[in-house]
């Protein structure tokens, strides 16, 4: 009966990518669609959860207002070099303005995707089909972050843009894309902290983007307020980072993921683990830059970016995982072109699908964090023997 089903499998994936291989332009199409389809829906109304309030907070900045609650959960958690960037989309319609930022957005993720399957596919003239085929995967996680025009897109795409250069050895350009990244969420300090501590060339460059990011606000505000703000900043990180688990009710972790099977971690001891895991990826990250090979680097980089962020980040929301299923769906696909029966990959490609789907926060809460922990978990059995993961990502012959 094992036998059977595989071969059935096995028949039904064949006729699945044969499908692809004679209309490789589905993937574009179905993701062009998707844009144009949001852009078109735009209205303050769906934009107003993320968007505008990133429009009301960027006023309140450029107004000298108190911006951190230390105490709260609830408001903004954006740095103020968010906030700063966000000035000149203050001064036109909010409607116009929302429309120039996803525009944007689209155009760097989707430019991204692009430069990374070139890069991870050297010499493939369908390279570019095969990003549209990445995308086509992404609608469902892409969705939430659309509607409500997030800066976790851009966020996202420089992430992945970076992974490209990476790839290429254009360390410059790799710290750039980093800095946009890091300007718009700082939440991709986890990369940039991967590439400062792995990847020499780029160490002066990162250093100097973050300290750029940081001092950004102060060319724009008072010094004391700025100041100020920051200090604010700092204490609300603080009090994220040792809330009791599912006390911000969006959250979606390795400690949401606990609660749910009756293990409550008080925040203080969520801390050191989210700690000890930080460590546990960048070892990972090690092994393989130590075994040689950008692509295999590059794409390791992203992916264990994207999993801590997901699995260990204090304010990842069930919503949030845009930041891992490009990298896991470009690795789906790289699986595929080796294999077309790699039953692997499409647990990938269904796992990116359940990523974004919104089913209700209390299934959220356990099932979201119980794949990123199976995929983490086969990452690091892949990445410990750094030979396993590079045949993974360049083929059996490597």
């Amino acid at each position: 009966m094992t036998a059977i089903a595989g071969a059935g499998f096995a028949a039904l994936s064949r006729r699945a990518t044969a499908f692809v291989e004679r209309c490789p332009w589905i993937g574009w199409a179905g993701w062009l669609f998707f844009c144009g389809l949001v852009l078109l829906r735009m209205d303050p109304q769906r934009f107003a959860p993320a968007f505008g309030y990133y429009l009301k907070f960027a006023r309140r900045f450029a107004e000298h207002q108190a911006l951190y609650d230390p105490n709260s959960l609830t408001d903004v958690s954006y740095w103020p070099t968010t906030l700063a960037v966000m000035l000149p989309f203050t001064a036109v319609d909010p409607t116009l303005a929302a429309d120039i930022a996803l525009s944007i957005s689209i155009a760097a993720l989707s430019w991204a995707v692009v430069d990374l399957m070139r890069a991870m596919r050297p010499g493939d003239v369908n390279a570019l089909m095969l990003a549209g085929i990445v995308l086509l995967n992404n609608i469902m996680p892409a969705w939430y972050h659309f509607k409500h025009v997030q800066l976790h897109i851009l966020m996202a795409a420089g992430m992945i843009a970076a992974a490209a250069c990476i790839v290429r050895e254009r360390w410059l350009a790799a710290s750039l894309w980093l800095f946009v990244a890091l300007a718009v969420k700082p939440i991709a300090i986890v990369m940039v902290l991967l590439c400062i501590a792995l990847v020499p060339k780029t160490r002066w460059p990162l250093i100097v983007a973050t300290i750029v990011a940081v001092l950004l606000p102060f060319a724009l505000a008072d010094a004391s307020y700025v100041a100020e703000q920051y200090r604010l900043f700092g204490m609300k990180l603080w009090t994220v980072a040792t809330a009791p688990p599912g006390q911000w009710i969006y959250q979606a972790d390795f400690s949401t993921l606990l609660k749910s099977l009756g293990i409550v971690l008080p925040g203080a001891v969520s801390l050191p683990l989210r700690a000890g895991a930080a460590v546990g990826t960048l070892y990972l990250a090690w092994r393989v830059r130590g075994a040689g090979g950008d692509r295999t680097f590059a794409l390791a980089v992203l992916i264990l970016s994207g999993c801590y962020l997901t699995l260990f980040g204090p304010r990842n929301e069930n919503v949030s995982f845009l930041v891992v299923t490009p990298a896991l769906a470009t690795l789906a696909v790289l699986m595929l072109i080796h294999d077309q029966a790699d039953r692997r990959a499409w647990l990938l490609i269904a796992a990116c699908f359940v990523l974004g789907f919104v089913v209700s926060l209390t299934v959220d809460h356990f099932v979201k964090p119980a794949i990123m922990t199976a995929v983490y978990t086969w990452l690091a059995w892949l990445m410990i023997e750094p030979v396993r993961w590079r045949r993974l990502v360049e083929g059996p012959d490597r």
